[in-house]
């Protein structure tokens, strides 16, 4: 049976029609003509003041500057110091999970080869093309020098990347973990041709930890479905998961009765999330 970890922080983004699932998780997704489609599906806040101390956020994607401003926040909500004189911490690793975070800077970067040719297009927008650069980012802005992972799991992306963190922390590589799974919508030029399109923006960021920080924080353990009762459990989407845990963090409530969240996992069955 995995042990318990503590989930310590977070940040998030969201947009409206997803904030509105995310309150009522044990609810099904909103059908094509609810009243929950006239909610916007973008996020649209994206505060200026809150990238303070990030030299330079404003030049890189959308995706990146929603990502570290989320992190941002986890880290804080965290404990964790934005800054380190001494260089990086070793020991606190960065999984991404996103399937559409290169996107915008791919299109960006089509954009101005046709206007000003291959070889006069801005060098800068390349490596936001590359699907890991929000991770990179993130270690870069907030010194975090341990296990850097992006992970592109299609319909599954929020489940694996808490797998994934979940065993780093278990087997010592890292004794803190910044989780940060980013759904956005995808530029038009690629609608119909990508296989997994959110159909609803968000951005959160949570911070795992191997042992308690001292502060408020919540105690979990992530598991097979099959591990764990399914007693008193709430179930929901890859999509709500990270969502539900953030909002439950942050205001220290589930839903009554509450002890087990289920996500599915696709192949592998359910991951269950025991509090």
């Amino acid at each position: 049976m995995p042990q318990f970890i503590y989930l310590s922080g977070c940040g998030y983004y969201m947009a409206p029609s997803f904030a509105a699932i995310v309150e009522r998780p044990d609810s099904r997704p909103p059908a094509e003509d609810s009243d929950d489609e006239t909610l916007s599906s973008r996020i649209e806040d994206e505060p200026e003041d809150a990238a303070g101390g990030l030299r330079g956020l404003k030049r890189h994607s959308r995706a990146v500057r929603l990502a570290c401003l989320a992190i941002k926040e986890a880290l804080q909500m965290a404990s964790i110091p934005g800054h380190v004189p001494d260089g990086k911490r070793n020991d606190i690793g960065v999984v991404v999970g996103t399937n559409d975070a290169n996107l915008e800077a791919i299109d960006r970067l089509q954009q101005e080869a046709e206007t000003y040719g291959v070889n006069n297009t801005n060098p800068g927008l390349f490596p936001e093309t590359v699907l890991n650069v929000i991770a990179g980012q993130a270690s870069i802005y907030f010194g975090l020098g341990g296990p850097n992972v992006t992970i592109s799991g299609g319909d599954f992306s929020s489940v694996k990347s808490l797998q994934y963190a979940a065993d780093m922390l278990e087997s010592g590589r890292a004794s803190q973990v910044a989780v940060c799974i980013v759904r956005l919508l995808p530029p038009a030029v690629f609608e119909g041709s990508i296989r997994y399109r959110a159909a609803r923006e968000s951005v959160v960021a949570l911070v795992l930890s191997r042992m308690p920080s001292g502060g408020d924080g919540l105690k979990l353990r992530v598991a097979s479905g099959t591990d764990l009762p399914d007693a008193a459990a709430t179930r929901v989407t890859d999509e709500q998961l990270p969502a539900v845990l953030a909002v439950r963090l942050r205001s220290g409530e589930l839903p009554s009765g509450t002890s087990v969240i289920y996500a599915d996992a696709g192949p592998e069955g359910l991951l269950a999330v025991e509090f």
